[in-house]
């Protein structure tokens, strides 16, 4: 029981820190957040073209991968943070996700009040990323649940 009072105490953390880390980024300047997406574009371009082919990692997939990215990563976190408690319920599960659409919305927020673009799309691009690892990872454990109770 101690372990997972202290598991989950890491995973609210690492919460934490995933959503500074976030809203951080959403406070750079425009040429800041270009500047460092150009960075991140020339190093993950040779990856990226085995995907998308070559000549078609632009500028802008390299952000929009980088919004779903991050809201994956809390979505990962938050579905870990209901399986370590004491039964995945839909409770739990429905809060993560207003928790998720949340902080999508924050960081759209967020970016107006330093002069960046706000996006609807960019929300609902966060969300999918949040949503994406919450289901994946829920599926998962409860898939791994059943091949236990077969054994």
């Amino acid at each position: 029981m101690k372990k997972q009072k202290t598991l989950r105490a890491v995973l609210i953390i690492l919460i934490v820190l995933t959503l500074v880390f976030i809203f951080r980024n959403s406070t750079d300047s425009m040429e800041d957040s270009s500047a460092l997406s150009q960075y991140v574009k020339a190093m993950l371009e040779p990856l990226l073209e085995v995907f998308v082919g070559k000549g078609n990692v632009t500028e802008h997939f390299v952000r929009k991968l980088a919004h779903f990215t991050e809201f994956f990563a809390l979505g990962a976190e938050f579905s870990l943070l209901i399986i370590t408690g004491k039964k995945v319920s839909a409770a739990g599960v429905s809060l993560s996700l207003l928790a998720g659409l949340i902080s999508a919305l924050s960081d759209e927020t967020v970016q107006l009040f330093f002069e960046r673009g706000s996006s609807v799309k960019d929300v609902w691009l966060d969300f999918s990323g949040f949503c994406t690892a919450l289901a994946l990872i829920l599926l998962i454990h409860h898939a791994a649940l059943k091949l236990r109770e077969h054994r």
